[in-house]
């Protein structure tokens, strides 16, 4: 791991107004998606982001492929701030940040040869010449397992795992520094999966690539990522070394997400852990600890003093009233 993160994220906020009417429109509130996180990846490291549907992680990734402005806080590439950036210094950033998404069905033109999608984001930066592209094109095919003369063919013709291939190959093709990977393995087979995890750890041992891992499928997560950060409600809860956090979970909601999706210990069955209640709406979120409305283990100070991230261990991070002093 280098000394310096690749990627730093510094008190990270979007909220989105919320408003009623349209020619005298009043804003009835804010939808904090993401309120207030902190984060740092380092070249050749992946970083999971769990959490249950709606607690920021979609908006996270999209802040750090710079498609949303943040409403506070910053994010730093290798120490330079990636918003406001306009002409060349953009165009080195779309090709240094990039993205596999779940579905490379709805990534993918269909009328397009994957050749051609390939090579369209180098020709879109100016990569070098038409023969130098189509050189790159093929040695990204072999690189994810495909043949080169396949370049020729379209999208329909290739199974969902041969297009996640193609949709990596895409991502790669500018030699970025860091990829997002949006459910990368999701929607593929069971069989499928462990080549594709298989396959990224490869490139990103050969590349010193570094991978934001954002997913549900924690056993994906434990598998790929050296860190993992658990969100709920636009808050990181819990942040360690992805071993430690598998081995010892300290906030009650990572142990309640554990226990309905992941069977760590399988000769030591527990029972599940049920919470009470729906999640909260981020437009109002609680007071306090936004947690303490479902938590089994409430105490009077959760529901008036947010607890912050303190660490309980080298590395380990959580954000709970059960491990701070009174």
């Amino acid at each position: 791991m280098s000394a310096e993160p690749l990627l730093t994220v510094e008190r990270l906020r979007k909220h989105y107004a919320v408003t009623k009417g349209i020619l005298f429109a009043r804003t009835l509130g804010h939808v904090k998606a993401v309120d207030d996180i902190s984060f740092t990846i380092a070249a050749g490291e992946t970083l999971g982001l769990v959490g249950e549907s709606g607690c920021g992680k979609t908006t996270t990734s999209k802040l750090i492929l710079n498609l949303e402005e943040p409403t506070d806080g910053r994010i730093l590439l290798e120490g330079k701030p990636i918003h406001g950036l306009k002409g060349e210094a953009l165009r080195e950033f779309r090709s240094q940040v990039q993205a596999v998404f779940q579905d490379p069905w709805s990534s993918l033109n269909p009328r397009m040869t994957i050749g051609r999608i390939i090579a369209e984001s180098l020709i879109v930066i100016g990569w070098g010449t038409p023969g130098k592209i189509e050189e790159r094109v093929r040695e990204l095919l072999r690189q994810v397992g495909l043949r080169p003369e396949q370049a020729t063919q379209y999208p329909h013709e290739f199974s969902g795992g041969q297009r996640q291939r193609i949709a990596l190959a895409s991502a790669l093709a500018s030699r970025p520094k860091l990829i997002v990977l949006d459910e990368p393995v999701s929607a593929l087979d069971v069989s499928i999966r462990a080549q594709m995890m298989n396959l990224l750890k490869d490139i990103q041992a050969r590349d010193k690539l570094a991978y934001l891992l954002v997913a549900h499928d924690l056993a994906t997560v434990r598998h790929m990522a050296d860190r993992t950060a658990v969100m709920y409600l636009g808050r990181i809860v819990e942040y360690a070394p992805t071993k430690t956090l598998f081995e010892d979970v300290r906030h009650p909601y990572t142990k309640a997400l554990f226990s309905a999706v992941l069977q760590a210990r399988p000769n030591q069955p527990e029972d599940e852990i049920v919470l009470p209640g729906e999640v909260p709406s981020p437009l109002n979120p609680p007071s306090g600890c936004r947690f303490h409305t479902r938590c089994p283990f409430v105490m009077a100070r959760c529901a008036v003093e947010e607890p912050r991230l303190r660490e309980v261990s080298p590395g380990h991070q959580v954000a709970c009233h059960l491990y701070q002093a009174a």
